[in-house]
């Protein structure tokens, strides 16, 4: 098996160093004896360390600064006692977060979603940009959270009214949102619950929350005693918004859960209160008390390690198939899913986006040529053999050798083709004669942008995340056979070796004279489409992938889908420089 990879994983010294001081943090987290306020550590925690990971991986903290403001967004976490020194280590590190990014370190809610919504600086990528932060902002709102400007402007005002600088009357609106949301009459007792649904539910967060009354406080004449234990009860609700920002940017397509579930995000369980005998809750988390009646709805339990997978998870039953499904959907369609979210194209050029739809066009005609020249086609099914199965393999060679083109580029995915061009290219850099048009395309595109279509680079901005297979969301092409599929763990492995997706979304991007930053918008529309015309028919089954792909590609060239709304959707010409 060979492994074609960029330098993403490489276990350099500041990642050692990196690794420890989040060890250091999280040993620190869970020595806090009081499990509410542990749990609401953990979620606070992890929260502001994802909206970390989401800037880093978007290029918008410089790497110069990377582990500048990794340790700072982790330092503040080093020794929590209390509820308010909480709120003020999820508000540091916050800060911190946005400073690393170079933005405000006090900016509004409405600014951080700005950032973590992605750049904004150019025309197309400036309403792809609009889009996302506008959905960002319904899952927020949908969820009911408390603004951060609200918490913020407590917490600021509670210190100047416990300074004497403020009357604490002068609060009350603001204190009044925090009950703003109200939850849903059970429809069983306190003693029917416990009867049919011992251990499957009972958060004592959301409970908390409701109780939580600063009227009161800001009433009666100042003490710093009670001020401080206001400015705690803040704290939750910090780590809930902070939550809700990490589930908004990965709300996978076609998502539910997030939109009919107004307390979804504020009953994840960190501390495993929720359900009795869970461990391991810094690991991913996993869904619980979906279809019981008697429990107080679904939710996550655990951390936020593998968020976007394990949304997409949820999520999937929420999509329905067109065909009888599906052996391969329970597996498949999570990675697929995910993938689509965490992959983010604002940093890709239009060479960039062009020389992936040549690799694959140079591919095809490779392919096609060597049906009729016996010394290209020994050439073609050696590369080939590296990333398909013998029998794959040698099916291919008989259909090229009987003059099948066509029947053999059906079942050939797009980074197969992409595979092959590369590899030629490394091989066979002298045999010039092989290529067709775009070939020669190609060789001319690397002469004039070297490090622009690199493969580094291609790998970096058209891979997926391997969570299972290499333990990181860095998005990097693997060229490696497929993995086979026997459920559970194996079959993430399956998925994470599908790299055709967003290669074949841009090419279609190119070949419609789309900008490259809509295909943030593009990816995740299509692949909800694809996951509904998916139909196996057997458990190993990548043709139904291949096909499903396509078939949803079809529906993008005739308009039957689209990426903007109507009123701003547009398409540029590209030519070819």
């Amino acid at each position: 098996m060979k492994l074609v990879k960029g330098d993403q994983c490489a276990m350099t010294g500041d990642n050692i160093q990196r690794q420890h001081k989040i060890v250091s943090a999280a040993d620190a987290i869970n020595a806090i004896g009081n499990h509410i306020l542990r749990g609401n550590a953990m979620g606070t925690f992890q929260a502001d360390i994802g909206l970390w990971q989401i800037l880093a991986r978007q290029g918008q903290i410089p790497s110069a600064k990377i582990n500048q403001s990794w340790q700072a967004t982790i330092r503040p976490f080093g020794k929590i006692g209390t509820s308010s020194q909480l709120f003020d280590a999820g508000r540091k590190s916050l800060s911190a977060v946005l400073q690393g990014a170079n933005a405000n370190p006090s900016a509004s809610e409405d600014e951080v979603i700005d950032l973590i919504a992605g750049p904004k600086d150019r025309g197309d990528a400036q309403r792809v940009h609009q889009e996302i932060a506008k959905r960002i902002r319904s899952v927020v709102d949908g969820q009911r959270l408390v603004s951060l400007d609200t918490l913020i402007g407590l917490d600021d005002g509670l210190k100047r009214v416990a300074n004497g600088e403020q009357q604490g009357s002068a609060l009350l609106s603001l204190a009044g949102e925090l009950r703003e949301f109200e939850m849903p009459r059970p429809i069983f007792t306190s003693s029917e619950r416990t009867e049919w649904a011992a251990g499957i539910y009972n958060n004592h967060h959301t409970e908390l929350q409701m109780q939580t009354d600063l009227t009161k406080v800001l009433k009666s004449p100042p003490s710093r005693v009670k001020i401080e234990e206001a400015r705690g009860q803040l704290a939750p609700f910090l780590r809930d918004t902070l939550v809700g920002l990490n589930y908004a940017y990965y709300e996978p397509p076609g998502a539910q859960l997030l939109r009919v579930n107004p307390l979804f995000v504020r009953s994840h369980d960190f501390s495993g209160d929720s359900v009795a005998g869970v461990e391991g809750l810094w690991r991913a988390p996993e869904l619980f008390g979906q279809g019981s009646p008697a429990g107080g709805g679904a939710h996550l339990v655990g951390s936020l390690a593998d968020l976007a997978y394990v949304l997409s998870d949820a999520e999937q039953d929420f999509i329905s198939p067109e065909n009888v499904q599906a052996l391969i959907w329970k597996e498949v369609v999570p990675g697929l899913l995910s993938n689509s979210v965490v992959s983010r194209w604002w940093h890709v050029s239009r060479n960039e986006l062009h020389a992936v739809a040549l690799y694959q066009r140079a591919g095809e005609e490779l392919v096609t040529a060597s049906a009729s020249n016996d010394a290209l086609r020994s050439k073609v099914i050696d590369i080939f053999s590296e990333r398909m199965s013998p029998e794959r393999a040698s099916w291919l060679d008989r259909s090229l050798s009987s003059g099948h083109p066509d029947e053999a580029l059906s079942a050939i995915t797009p980074a197969d083709t992409f595979y092959l061009t590369l590899e030629f290219r490394r091989r066979f850099p002298q045999d010039g004669s092989d290529w067709g048009a775009s070939g020669r395309e190609l060789d001319h595109l690397n002469s004039q942008y070297p490090s622009e279509v690199s493969w580094q680079r291609l790998s970096r901005d058209f891979g997926v995340p391997h969570r299972t297979l290499a333990q990181t969301y860095a998005t990097e092409l693997l060229n490696l056979k497929p993995f086979p599929a026997f459920a559970g763990y194996s079959s993430r492995l399956m998925a994470e070796s599908w790299d055709s997706n967003n290669l074949y979304w841009a090419r279609l991007a190119d070949e419609t004279g789309y900008d490259p930053a809509l295909l943030n918008l593009m990816a995740p529309e299509l692949t909800r489409r694809m996951v509904e015309k998916i139909f196996a028919t057997e458990f190993e089954d990548w043709q139904a992938l291949l096909r499903a792909m396509r078939e949803a590609g079809d529906e993008f060239r005739q308009g039957k889908i689209g990426v903007l709304p109507t009123e701003t959707t547009t398409a540029r010409q590209f030519q070819t420089q």
